[in-house]
């Protein structure tokens, strides 16, 4: 059973260490923090897998599991809490979790989708509400979409738009003033661990959110959406811009100032967590430390040396310092076997 400090899983590349992290992820964000489609995280062995854990926050303990069963492209996803069925936006928040991926760069170098990503996992786990109202969305989105498809093919439906278009509004309007609020208090965090890490070099996060005027903006929008049968305004197609020294990262920065970018923005995640939640959250690695240069590295295990559980994974320990090493719970991994060293 891992232990309530620093854990170190060591094995090759392909026995198992990602799913480990993944596992723990998806019990705190009940969802997977990097797969699309829940078919994709049971392998071919059998037709179903399962995820437990016993969890302590705040002195409270709790049983989490996940249980997925798979029929072809469908899967099936049951969620308890205590032995009682939950719904997926009722997980989050029984206990909390940093992510550091080896494609965390994408939260620079990729699209949008992965950003808003990092705003969701983030704020399902500290803001009450978020995840229902992600849910949510993600409900009106579909009948409203698929309502715009059936007026744009003349079968009717014209009464129906303004009742979803007033839901869109509502759950909208939520969702951004939770990112905004988060982006704001993100910001500075984030600024000061690049400055610090870079030698100076500013980092700027700001929200690209939708108009300021929802309501009226998604009126205005009906013939462009009535054109592409989707919808064209809500938060579902807000960014986050990331700036160093005023210029936009994604396209000025080296790979190893877009590494310290993300490096900063999820030790200010750690931080915000921290601070909304009164507890550490999770700190999980996936096998990121051999791709850090030494400042990156050191700005990481400090976060780690703070205090708090830490998981993290490596092909080996070379990246960790002794001294880490001789306090950590050490084990391999090995063809999906988990095993304690000493």
């Amino acid at each position: 059973m891992p232990g309530p400090g620093v854990n170190v899983f060591i094995g090759p590349n392909g026995q198992g260490k990602t799913n480990l992290l993944e596992a723990v992820a998806m019990l705190a964000l009940s969802s997977s923090p990097r797969a699309r489609r829940e078919h994709e995280l049971v392998g071919p062995v059998g037709p179903g897998s399962r995820m437990e854990a016993e969890v302590e926050t705040d002195g409270t303990v709790r049983q989490l599991s996940i249980a997925l069963d798979v029929d072809g492209e469908r899967t099936r996803r049951a969620i308890e809490v205590d032995g009682a069925r939950r719904r997926a936006f009722d997980l989050p928040g029984h206990f909390r979790v940093v992510l550091f991926w080896p494609d965390d760069l994408g939260l620079v170098k990729g699209g949008p989708e992965l950003r808003r990503r990092f705003l969701n996992q983030m704020l399902v786990q500290v803001q009450p509400g978020y995840a229902r109202a992600l849910s949510g969305l993600r409900r009106i989105l579909e009948q409203r979409n698929s309502l715009l498809k059936r007026i744009a093919a003349g079968e009717g439906g014209e009464d129906m738009l303004e009742a979803w278009n007033q839901e869109l509004v509502q759950v909208a309007t939520e969702i951004v003033d939770a990112r905004a609020k988060a982006v704001f208090e993100l910001e500075p965090e984030a600024a000061r661990c690049h400055s610090q890490i870079a030698a100076g070099e500013s980092l700027e996060i700001r929200y690209e959110g939708p108009p300021e005027n929802l309501a009226e903006a998604v009126n205005n929008s009906l013939a462009e959406d009535l054109r592409r049968g989707s919808t064209s305004i809500g938060p579902h197609r807000d960014d986050l811009s990331i700036l160093l020294d005023g210029k936009e990262a994604r396209s000025y920065g080296s790979q190893g100032q877009q590494r310290t970018a993300v490096v900063s923005l999820k030790l200010a995640e750690a931080a915000l967590i921290e601070r909304r939640a009164g507890e550490r959250p999770v700190l999980l690695l996936d096998d990121v430390l051999s791709e850090l240069d030494g400042e990156r590295r050191a700005a990481l295990l400090k976060e780690v040396s703070a205090g708090g559980q830490v998981v993290v994974t490596s092909v080996e320990a070379g990246p960790f310092p002794p001294d880490l090493i001789a306090t950590a719970m050490v084990w391999t991994v090995d063809s999906g076997t988990i095993e304690a060293c000493g």
